[in-house]
């Protein structure tokens, strides 16, 4: 059975911390609980169909109470983000097929979730197709202006711990035919957008910074494609952290950094960017001289990548989630974008890892992937083919702090972008430094998707503006009411 989060009609009316944005107040999210993002085929055609993949979806969030020491999830509702646009408030879908976004995040103070997409109604997309947009594949649409197909604009969309939903931020000239994959931000009035370009060295791809409302951004950092983009405070204030995996002949292009202005604060243009590696691969890799690689020990075998025990594989990092200023676990998807021509070395290293900074220095303590049944991506799969699915790694990532416990949730990658799609949770011990103290931890699925549907990314759900906030929220409202959440049952 699934519970189904349903909107009420607009009973409360006032200007929340949006920018200035008229918001209705919405069904709340339960703090504490857990949400997903998940994009479905809904084109009709069969899921075995190679044709769905690529058709834009409309891109839903579903919320899990967590119980049995978040050891099970119990779903109560979704939220399936605006597919009308209406005002300066713009639609928004996700591509079915792209294994490379959905990434969601809470704000850096709490009060958001945030989410990327395209700026669309996903029937329309699917309908007008190469005669309208240029093409069938919503990540290749343009973001360009001018040209001869209609413009798909990327859109932030940021959602408040209320179940408000602002998509005013609809940016032109960014991540121009390929995916927007991340977001962060502080308090919802600036973003920094993560993403691929047309091509490599394409000037459309990389971080940006843009505030809420613009059409346009700026670049900070545009010298590779980039994943997840984050905003985070290890004590020192906050930092911008940026993962990403390139396929490429220069050293040093796989890691997660620090972006920093010259002052050392967050960065709003590309002027005196400072880029510092955080945790970046050391192992020579004898191929190509390039460093982003790592040499596979028993802390680093998953099943899949034992038959490189003291040889390189490469990494292939995602999401990260920092337990301590000095503990951070990053999910790897296991499919490299170095070794993708069937070469050994693109076994990779799927799974959680866990590095552990010791005398200055991030090092790679080991790999959790029990209970994953992780099955190899060396470059003998088409992606767009229904064949061969399974799991080669990790997507989504967060995670809280209990005691001396890391409790952490996790999202599948898939083999093709028909593989099954899953949610997880682990729980690891904070001063573990070695895979056999960590031998009795097992990845526990607390969610499937349905055939058709993606999970993607996955956070703890926003919590509420402060008192005063929704005090003066409260007093705007004629008749005192304001949205419950109503559940309805539904059979899967």
């Amino acid at each position: 059975m699934t519970v189904r989060m349903t909107r009420l009609p607009l009973t409360c009316v006032g200007v929340l911390l949006l920018g200035g944005v008229a918001e209705a107040q919405q069904i709340p999210f339960n703090s504490g609980d857990l949400i997903i993002s998940t994009v479905s085929n809904s084109t009709g055609l069969a899921n075995n169909n190679a044709s769905v993949l690529d058709t834009a979806s409309p891109i839903t969030l579903q919320e899990f109470q967590l119980g049995a020491n978040a050891t099970s999830a119990t779903s109560v509702g979704t939220l399936t983000l605006t597919q009308t646009a209406s005002g300066n408030q713009s639609a928004i879908s996700g591509e079915y097929g792209s294994a490379s976004e959905g990434i969601l995040q809470q704000s850096a103070n709490g009060q958001y979730l945030t989410i990327m997409g395209y700026g669309v109604n996903a029937n329309s997309f699917n309908t007008g197709g190469a005669s309208v947009y240029g093409t069938a594949a919503l990540g290749q649409s343009t973001s360009l202006t001018g040209g001869t197909f209609v413009t798909v604009p990327r859109v932030v969309a940021l959602i408040g711990a209320n179940g408000s939903v602002d998509t005013s931020t609809a940016l032109t000239g960014v991540f121009n035919m390929n995916n927007p994959r991340s977001v962060a931000t502080v308090d919802g009035t600036s973003f920094y957008v993560s993403g691929q370009g047309a091509s490599e060295g394409d000037s459309t791809e990389g971080v940006f910074y843009t505030t809420l409302g613009a059409t346009t951004a700026t670049s900070i950092d545009g010298s590779t494609d980039t994943r997840a983009v984050s905003i985070l405070n290890t004590g020192s204030g906050n930092t911008l952290y940026v993962s990403r995996d390139v396929k490429s002949t220069n050293k040093n292009t796989t890691n997660i950094s620090t972006l920093t202005s010259s002052s050392g604060g967050l960065p709003t243009s590309a002027s005196g960017l400072v880029t510092t590696q955080v945790v970046a691969p050391t192992t020579p890799n004898p191929v190509s001289n390039n460093d982003s690689s790592i040499t596979v020990t028993a802390n680093t075998k998953n099943g899949v990548n034992n038959s490189r025990a003291g040889n390189f594989v490469y990494l292939s990092p995602e999401q990260y989630f920092f337990a301590s200023p000095s503990v951070l676990y990053v999910t790897d998807s296991g499919s490299p974008k170095n070794g993708q021509t069937g070469a050994a070395a693109g076994l990779g290293d799927g799974g959680l890892q866990k590095w552990v900074l010791a005398n200055g220095t991030w090092q790679l303590d080991y790999d959790l992937s029990a209970g994953l049944n992780l099955v190899a991506s060396n470059g003998g799969a088409n992606s767009p083919s229904p064949t061969s699915p399974g799991v080669t790694g990790l997507f989504g990532l967060t995670g809280k702090v209990v005691g001396g416990q890391v409790e952490l949730f996790a999202t599948s990658y898939g083999l093709n972008e028909l593989s099954p799609s899953y949610l997880y949770e682990i729980s690891d011990t904070l001063s573990d430094t070695t895979l056999a103290q960590a031998s009795n931890e097992s990845f526990n699925v607390l969610d499937t998707a349905a055939a058709g549907t993606d999970i993607r990314g996955v956070a703890f759900a926003p919590v509420p503006l402060p008192g005063a906030a929704w005090l003066m929220f409260s007093g705007l409202c004629a008749l005192g009411v304001t949205a419950r959440r109503r559940k309805s049952a539904l059979h899967n």
